[in-house]
């Protein structure tokens, strides 16, 4: 059988009223107890655990601000790695460009040895011996091995005897015997 509880509303004011004073009556004793002095053992520890609390926050701080630190140190690095890369592209530019100069500054040396070397094969050995005589040795030398055999044997055989042994020298320094 079903036994329905039916309450007037005299007893449901008095309940609540009993549970209002249920409700306070823990709000002041836990109030009471957060209040009443901590024993000396209490109070280290809590001391203790304010003492930790502090020191992780300021590691905690500490760790920000070296991260903070770091953070822009990488963005300084990634700056610089892009201003690298420019300037390595900048300094290609720069070999590529000397490198097509040196070889535009070659190819005109080369035309006017070739050149030099024409004009003495086409003298008088006579006449060519006092300038080949007066050329920096280096360029005598190349004008001597650029000439044909016999041509440049007959211009070194008019040049003065210490000037001919000197680019004799060069020659065999330059070429080694076989």
């Amino acid at each position: 059988m079903k036994r329905e509880i039916l309450l007037s509303a005299g007893q449901i004011f008095h309940l609540m009223k009993q549970t209002k004073i249920l409700l306070m009556i823990s709000i002041i004793a836990l109030t009471m107890s957060i209040s009443l002095p901590l024993s000396a053992e209490e109070t280290g520890r809590h001391e203790s655990l304010l003492n930790m609390a502090a020191l992780l926050k300021e590691k905690e701080a500490a760790l920000k601000s070296r991260e903070a630190a770091l953070d822009e140190k990488e963005k300084r690095i990634v700056m610089l790695q892009k201003e690298l890369q420019i300037q390595e592209g900048e300094m290609r530019e720069v070999r590529v460009s000397v490198e097509k100069m040196m070889a535009e500054f070659k190819a005109l040396k080369e035309e006017d040895l070739s050149r030099l070397v024409e004009v003495y094969t086409a003298m008088k050995p006579a006449a060519a011996a006092p300038l080949l005589s007066e050329l920096e040795l280096k360029y005598a030398v190349e004008v001597i091995l650029r000439m044909p055999a016999k041509k440049s044997a007959k211009l070194l055989s008019a040049v003065e005897a210490e000037r001919a042994v000197a680019i004799s020298r060069a020659i065999t320094e330059i070429k080694p015997v076989e």
